[in-house]
């Protein structure tokens, strides 16, 4: 005996399929109307954040993460390497601002949310370039906005 599931009769299933066109219209056309964009539109392989950032990070970095996750950023005893493909694994496909935000939320470890946006926006640059992503021409600004719209990738 076949589940009951599977006994779809031809109306049914059109109907079905007809309703489920009607949604991802709608869908399409609420889209096209405000002129709204996938939420990742840009890669931080694509250079998305300057050289500028990446030594304010640098200097960030080694005055707040570095007793913890390591001048080489190799991690410690109770912190991850923030250098490897576990880190990277850990965060591909997600969006700049999403690890922005952790790390200014979470980080220091000791006492969290001492980090500006701008402070870990620079940290979270210094970071990638570390894990061999280019800088690009432009500053990247610190909103959410901005860096939500950036998804972290694999290297090209």
């Amino acid at each position: 005996m076949t589940p009951p599931f599977v006994h779809f009769h031809l109306p049914c299933r059109l109907a079905w399929g007809a309703g489920v066109g009607a949604i991802l219209a709608t869908v399409l056309t609420i889209s096209l109307v405000t002129g709204t964009e996938p939420a990742s539109t840009r890669s931080i392989a694509d250079g998305v954040f300057s050289a500028a950032q990446i030594n304010r990070g640098q200097k960030a970095y080694e005055n707040l993460c570095a007793r913890c996750h390591g001048d080489e950023l190799g991690g410690g005893e109770d912190s991850p390497a923030l250098v490897d493909d576990d880190f990277l694994n850990n965060w591909i496909g997600k969006s700049f601002g999403e690890l922005v935000e952790y790390t200014r939320e979470e980080m220091p470890s000791d006492g969290p949310g001492k980090v500006t946006r701008k402070q870990s926006t620079d940290i979270t640059a210094y970071v990638f370039s570390k894990n061999d992503y280019p800088a690009g021409p432009g500053e990247l600004e610190p909103t959410l906005d901005v860096l939500n719209q950036i998804l972290i990738t694999p290297k090209k």
